[in-house]
């Protein structure tokens, strides 16, 4: 399902939002968006599972 959204995107320019708490499925984006309490805490360009891993532990060890 994911490398079929990543082709819609790419073969016909479509934008697509997705809401995840899967590293894996994120690092499909190519711009993640962190938010925590409602509130954006972190905007990233495409990143790796575990980078976006490490991003989303340090939210949680803030909060």
């Amino acid at each position: 399902m994911l490398a079929l959204l990543k082709a819609a995107s790419i073969d016909y320019g479509q934008s697509i939002d997705m809401v995840t708490h899967d590293p894996i499925a994120a690092s499909y984006a190519d711009r993640i968006l962190f938010l925590a309490d409602g509130r954006l805490v972190e905007d990233q360009e495409r990143s790796s599972a575990e980078e976006i891993s490490r991003i989303v532990l340090g939210m949680e060890q803030r909060a």
